[in-house]
Formats: C-alpha cells, sequence, structure tokens
C-alpha cells in the first residue's frame, strides 16, 4: 500500500514582521492606547495597516492596477473602516510611521483623502484584495471583510 500526502500548507508570512519589532511595538502600543482596545487587537489592526502599506508599495508602478485620480495618479489600494483607523492612529506617531514606511515602501506613504467611484462600487476594494494577496503575508478577514471607506467627504479638495 502507498501512502501519498499533499505538500505541506505554507502559512501566510506575519504582516507583523514587514518592519523591526521596535517600530512595531510603538506603533501598537500607540494604537492601543489612543483606541483603548486590547493589545492582541492593536497589534492585529497595526499588522494589517501595515499590509495595506506593503500592498500599495508593491503594486504603486502597476499601470493595469487601480483607479486615476483626478490629478492623474493611480490610486490603488483602499482601507476598510478598521484599517483605516489604524492607520490614521499611526500617522499621528510620525516617526515609527516614517520608519515603517521607509522599510516597506522605501519613502513616505502619503494620506490622500478621497472618495472614488471605485469606492462607491465595491470596484476599488477588488484591486486591494488582489493586492493584498499577492503581497503573500495574511490577510486578517476581521479587517478586511468590509468595504472601502473614505475617512473624508466627497471632493475634499485636493
Amino acid at each position: 500500500m502507498t501512502l501519498t500526502t499533499a505538500l505541506p500548507v505554507q502559512a501566510n508570512k506575519d504582516p507583523q514582521t514587514l518592519i523591526d519589532p521596535e517600530t512595531f511595538d510603538k506603533l501598537a502600543s500607540f494604537f492601543a492606547a489612543r483606541q483603548e482596545v486590547t493589545k492582541i487587537y492593536a497589534r492585529r489592526a497595526v499588522g494589517q495597516m501595515l499590509l495595506m502599506l506593503k500592498a500599495h508599495a508593491d503594486s504603486r508602478h502597476d499601470p493595469d492596477f487601480g483607479r486615476l485620480l483626478p490629478d492623474g495618479r493611480s490610486y490603488r489600494v483602499v482601507p476598510t473602516e478598521p484599517v483605516d483607523a489604524a492607520w490614521h492612529v499611526s500617522l499621528q506617531h510620525t516617526e515609527p510611521y516614517a520608519a515603517a514606511c521607509e522599510q516597506i515602501a522605501e519613502g513616505f506613504v502619503h494620506h490622500v483623502p478621497i472618495l472614488t467611484e471605485g469606492m462607491a462600487d465595491g470596484s476599488s476594494m477588488e484591486y486591494t484584495r488582489q493586492a493584498l494577496k499577492a503581497t503573500g503575508y495574511y490577510i486578517d478577514p476581521e479587517f478586511w471583510d468590509g468595504e472601502a471607506k473614505s475617512c473624508c467627504p466627497p471632493n475634499p479638495g485636493i
């Protein structure tokens, strides 16, 4: 009798490892304190925000990915509400956020407040999920099963 075994399933990489542990701890601790959430939740939320930055960095030069912004730049990934919360809090803690951006994207990832048609019709979230998956990092469904949310009113005058 011959038994065959399937290839071992390789777990997706942990997005917390995208940056050095000290920078990650600073962002997660700041998020936990500001949002008054558990450290476990904060670590998960910040990890998914870092994954969004990675997806953005990896796809920013792909001409076939995303929607165009009014100024002609391509808008590739969008956050859900819980990921946006982690992003906003991280933006307030500029030194570790800038260090994280440098480690992930080789430069600062700016917040571009806009509500696009793709966010309204769901296509931006489809693009985002594709970009997240392409990174090879773990996508936490609790943070990505929602819709894209804009933190700003339509046409904020950028």
